[in-house]
């Protein structure tokens, strides 16, 4: 299945933010992400990235929170580059 397939990207209840989930929950590696990535802060749950200037909020049960973007193209690229990452077995 293509990484595309596999999450929904919508406004999150709030409207502030755009978040993105995985249809299936399973978890996604933040190690992995981690190494490929820039990272703002990390804890044991989740990781801070910047990647093409937008702040993401990347949790270990696979939803992504993308800060200050409206780009909903730039979201979905971005989007697919750390699932690609995270879901690896």
């Amino acid at each position: 299945m293509n990484v595309k397939e596999q999450y929904i990207l919508s406004k999150c209840k709030t409207k502030a933010a755009y978040s993105a989930k995985l249809k299936r929950p399973r978890k996604i590696n933040l190690e992995n992400i981690n190494k490929k990535f820039k990272v703002i802060m990390e804890t044991k749950i989740l990781l801070v990235l910047e990647i093409e200037n937008v702040e993401i909020i990347c949790h270990g049960h696979g939803e992504l929170m993308f800060k200050n973007c409206e780009d909903h193209d730039l979201m979905e690229k971005i989007a697919e580059k750390i699932y690609s990452v995270g879901l690896e077995n």
